[in-house]
């Protein structure tokens, strides 16, 4: 089965809110929690460690497959920042290949941008600091390594980067992370009999898998509270029946 663009884009709404709507518990039984990526918040001279290695991942319930890790898990922890910060990173590369990082939206001057003038070679380390002076946004940190950032970013050396400041922890919207506030990484790929991810070259129109992940799992569900103290259940398979009832 292929999916067309229009499709798979279709398929990604994660979550079509309808309070109206009662979801099962059998319904939600169905499902495997949402994997929540680790937080790692920049403390003041304190750097933040990034290892990218060899892991292992169940995508599918019952079975593992090898991938690329950062802090050995498939997709790295969500970083957060704070407009003003000097964040300190050290990249150590794990891998058997070069590769080069990169946080694709971070305003930063050239030489700590990455990429190919950073290549890191097999066991090599990097340690930019970088001068956060932005405003809130989100964004995102993966390899950037030329000719091979495809299918490194595929096989999980990527992650998301967050940026605060007074405004945006002055919302009235939630902000627990992991408990009402949630980061949601949507993928394609294409997975054997084995649950282990195959990839090939994208053609002129791209590579396009034919499941969809959400923190690199399918059909799970995440479990919150509404403003209201009420509980909430968000499926994600996400398919167009994905139902998010508050």
């Amino acid at each position: 089965m292929s999916l067309s663009r229009r499709q798979f884009i279709q398929a990604s709404g994660i979550a079509l809110c309808a309070g109206a709507m009662p979801l099962t518990a059998s319904a939600a039984g169905q499902q495997q929690p949402l994997p929540i990526p680790p937080l790692i918040e920049s403390r003041r001279g304190q750097p933040l460690f990034l290892t990218l290695q060899r892991s292992h991942w169940s995508f599918t319930q019952g079975t593992r497959a090898s991938i690329w890790g950062i802090n050995g898990r498939y997709l790295g922890p969500t970083i957060r920042v704070w407009n003003g910060d000097d964040v300190k990173l050290i990249y150590s590369n794990r891998t058997p290949e070069n590769v080069a990082m990169t946080v694709s939206g971070l305003q930063v001057p050239g030489p700590l941008v990455g990429g190919a003038a950073r290549m890191m070679s097999p066991n090599a380390d990097w340690a930019p600091v970088l001068p956060i002076r932005q405003s809130a946004a989100t964004l995102w940190y993966h390899a950037n390594t030329p000719n091979r950032t495809a299918q490194q970013v595929y096989n999980g050396l990527a992650g998301m980067w967050l940026i605060e400041d007074e405004i945006s922890k002055s919302l009235p919207i939630p902000n627990h992370y992991g408990v009402d506030d949630f980061p949601v990484i949507i993928q394609d790929k294409r997975l054997d009999n084995f649950g282990t991810p195959e990839y090939s070259e994208p053609g002129s129109g791209g590579f396009v898998g034919d499941t969809l992940l959400v923190n690199g799992a399918p059909k799970s569900v995440c479990r919150s509270v509404s403003r209201l103290g009420a509980p909430a259940v968000c499926l994600t398979p996400p398919t167009p029946d994905a139902i998010c009832c508050r």
